[in-house]
């Protein structure tokens, strides 16, 4: 069966494309993410990098991760417990788990400095108008409807 190539350009002029060999599309749904949303997730996520850090300093203390000691080959393998505990201490080089999710955050930040936000991303392709803006609706006010055109 001869196969189909759908195109759908979004308003920066960005082709997107799908092949199929037996459905019919008639939209696409595009979005955009967001800065501010990216932003305040990744300053949420410094809880979650305290407890890390927090663990890591534990396996430097303890030399060998807690978690891992309930199976029976890392509790006798010392050589593995000895990487792990060093593993962690090159993660926290000398930090405390503040420093360390303060380093994470910051990670986090630049990269989402050097993201292009205003790149399309598509969410999906659809047979029909009202399941293209049931999907729309989904994603929020950053949704783009585009016809899909057969090539």
């Amino acid at each position: 069966m001869p196969k189909t190539v759908y195109i759908a350009i979004d308003p920066n002029g960005v082709e997107h494309k799908r092949t199929t060999a037996d459905r019919t599309y008639t939209h696409t749904v595009v979005y955009q993410r967001a800065k501010d949303v990216a932003i305040a997730r990744a300053k949420d996520a410094r809880k979650g990098h305290i407890d890390s850090g927090n663990y890591y300093l534990a396996c430097v203390r303890d030399g060998h991760y807690a978690n891992l000691m309930k199976f029976e080959h890392y509790r006798i393998d010392a050589a593995r417990q000895a990487s792990d505990a060093a593993d962690a201490a090159a993660k926290m080089a000398g930090r405390t788990a503040e420093e360390y999710a303060d380093a994470k955050v910051a990670e986090h930040l630049a990269v989402i400095e050097a993201t292009d936000w205003t790149v399309y991303h598509n969410a999906g392709w659809c047979g029909r108008h009202d399941l293209a803006l049931k999907l729309a609706a989904k994603i929020g006010p950053s949704a783009v409807i585009l016809p899909a055109t057969a090539k």
